[in-house]
């Protein structure tokens, strides 16, 4: 080991001589920008900019003003549109050589030639006209403030996510906001970090080499951090449903304190998980089962309680402020009524959330079911109004359309595991700025009758994936199996199945793909009862030569696995790559969930393995402080 660490070493200092140009990273609710910063041409807007990154003053600001054909910009207010305070204004170094183009990203300014502070923009095309002018080719030439806009650096990684982001539909809010893309937005900064700080100490130093050493050849999935609730209980069934985003996680028991329920928010420093808040219903019942489903976005958290008024259901949200949880809304469709169970299933993004009522009735259709579309400023500020109950074209009776849920950005998904007598189908929804539309209907190619496709369903912009968990494998009944599907190339609004997930040691009654999540180029399949029920998890990843295709890169196993835990009763994956997978029957069913990331920190280049390539890049921000 001393060994390899002395030729560590020893390239760590030969190719930091060499270092480029300094790189950061901004992690979205949208996906990751990785931008290369041009400390050569703007040495002043370069040191402006990392310091903000460096003091986090982007995290929780948001990109406000979004102009498809023209820019993004950013940087410079929060989620309610408040400004942050930033600091003085810097000189404009327009006059660099470096031109507005696309994918480069630039300073803000007011009409003050010298007044950019923290905000900045992304160019989404050649924007010449945004360049510095010499005093003859300006409209005015006497007009010193006609000089501009700095560019100081240019995107390297994620230019797809800046058009995702520019294609979001906008509105017009108030003042002068114009452009800012809600719903289905705010489009968040969760960090903006120095790349390779992997020691989190805004500097690339020695100790992030010391990371990177420790995490070699790591695949960065292998270590499972276990978490249980403060005084749980048998029978509380911790870990039914789970969800992270960033560094928060949030896990439901559905069965605590008399089937009431409750659910548990953890929070990850340095690594270590541990319980910040426990959530309850301002209301609650015996039977109300909430925590039945959860999920979590930035600062806003949503908990379904199915048993709520004799099965009518309830949702609720919770917001924190200042590290405290508080229920901001309980919330129930306009047209609910008993025995619908809404809240089977409900998903939270930024100001949008969905919640499925797979047991509502349409008239002269039982058990058709709904889901619902509720937008944070619907009505009044905070205020989680109905925005919408989603239209599927060819709703039936059992369909039980609902069942599950899930929503990232202007894309929603639900599954309909009742539909053709189980075989089960997905429905694809897309908010087209003034309606949420039925883009497309997933069916499996292989379907079959009492599948139940679409017990489980995640999406993320690029990708959808749904669980058919009662699908038989290679003649094993209910191994279960997980289909992945992607925009068409040349038709977007339909999706094409590009892949089927099965087990790679599949065997009868694992109900592989009954909990699914998408996200950070991977997917995440959860398979319960697997081995006598002690149950199993799998982590899937495009293949390197044929993304069309999907490995299987790792099987994980609690390190306590118990026939009946049922790890992998839920499964999900957030920003950031964690993620998190439940075994609610662990511990006579008192119940666990498991915290660990899809890649080690120390994986720079994307993929999942740390090596050579991953040095290389870290030296490039090598003593940037």
């Amino acid at each position: 080991m001393k060994k390899w660490i002395s030729i560590f070493i020893l390239l760590f200092l030969v190719v930091s001589a060499y270092g480029e140009a300094p790189t950061v990273e901004i992690q979205t609710n949208f996906g990751d920008i990785v931008i290369e910063l041009d400390d050569a041409n703007a040495p002043v807007t370069v040191a402006n900019f990392l310091m903000y990154v460096k003091s986090g003053f982007y995290e929780g600001l948001i990109f406000h003003r979004v102009m498809d054909g023209f820019v993004i910009q950013g940087g410079g207010y929060d989620t309610n549109l408040i400004m942050s305070d930033p600091c003085a204004p810097i000189i404009n170094e327009s006059d660099n050589g470096l031109s507005n183009l696309r994918g480069t990203i630039a300073m803000a300014r007011g009409s003050a030639a010298n007044s950019a502070d923290s905000q900045f923009y992304i160019n989404l095309v050649d924007n010449n006209s945004l360049d510095w002018k010499a005093p003859e080719d300006r409209i005015d030439p006497t007009d010193v403030n006609d000089v501009g806009y700095c560019v100081f650096g240019q995107v390297i990684s994620g230019m797809d996510v800046v058009d995702r982001i520019a294609h979001l539909p906008t509105e017009y809010v108030s003042g002068s906001f114009k452009n800012v893309p809600r719903p289905p937005g705010p489009v968040i900064i969760y960090k903006a970090s120095i790349f390779g700080d992997l020691y989190e100490d805004s500097y690339v130093d020695l100790k992030d080499y010391s990371v990177f050493a420790s995490q070699w050849l790591d695949s960065g999935n292998s270590n499972l951090f276990d978490v249980n609730a403060s005084g749980g209980e048998a029978g509380d069934w911790f870990g039914f449903s789970v969800a992270v985003d960033g560094d928060f996680a949030i896990v439901g028991a559905p069965g605590d304190n008399s089937y009431t329920g409750a659910a548990y928010i953890f929070e990850c420093n340095d690594g270590i998980w541990t319980e910040q808040s426990r959530l309850t219903a301002s209301s609650g019942h015996a039977g109300d089962y909430f925590g039945a489903s959860v999920s979590i976005s930035a600062n806003h958290a949503i908990v379904g309680a199915i048993g709520c008024n004799d099965y009518t259901g309830a949702a609720y949200i919770f917001e924190c402020n200042d590290g405290i949880w508080t229920q901001q809304a309980k919330r129930t469709a306009s047209d609910c009524d008993s025995g619908d169970s809404f809240g089977q299933s409900v998903y939270i993004s930024g100001d949008c959330a969905i919640v499925g009522a797979y047991l509502s009735d349409m008239p002269g259709k039982n058990n058709t079911g709904s889901a619902y579309i509720f937008y944070r400023n619907e009505g009044s500020t905070n205020n989680w109004g109905q925005q919408a109950r989603l239209p599927v074209a060819d709703a039936a009776a059992q369909d039980r359309f609902g069942y599950s849920v899930s929503i990232n950005g202007e894309y929603a998904i639900a599954g309909a595991v009742g539909c053709n007598s189980y075989s089960g189908s997905a429905y694809i929804f897309r908010y087209n700025g003034s309606a949420w539309a039925q883009q497309a209907k997933l069916t499996a190619s292989d379907s079959a009758t009492s599948d139940k496709f679409g017990t489980s369903v995640s999406i993320d912009g690029y990708y959808a994936i749904v669980g058919a968990r009662l699908n038989d494998e290679d003649d094993e009944e209910d191994a279960g199996a997980a289909y992945i599907f992607a925009p068409n190339e040349i038709d977007p609004n339909n999706w094409d199945q590009q892949a089927k997930l099965t087990a790679s040691d599949a065997a009868a009654n694992d109900f592989f793909g009954c909990s699914v999540a998408i996200g950070a180029g991977h997917a995440l399949v959860g398979a319960y009862g697997n081995d006598s029920s002690s149950g199993s998890a799998y982590i899937f990843a495009p293949n390197e030569i044929d993304p069309n295709n999907w490995d299987q890169q790792a099987k994980l196993t609690a390190s306590d696995a118990a026939a009946g835990d049922y790890f992998g009763f839920s499964v999900a994956i957030g920003v950031g790559r964690r993620a998190v997978v439940g075994a609610r029957g662990n511990d006579d069913e008192s119940g666990s969930a498991y915290m660990f990331n899809l890649c080690p920190d120390a994986d720079l280049d994307g993929d999942c393995s740390v090596t050579l390539n991953d040095l290389v890049i870290l030296t490039d921000n090598w003593l940037l402080n």
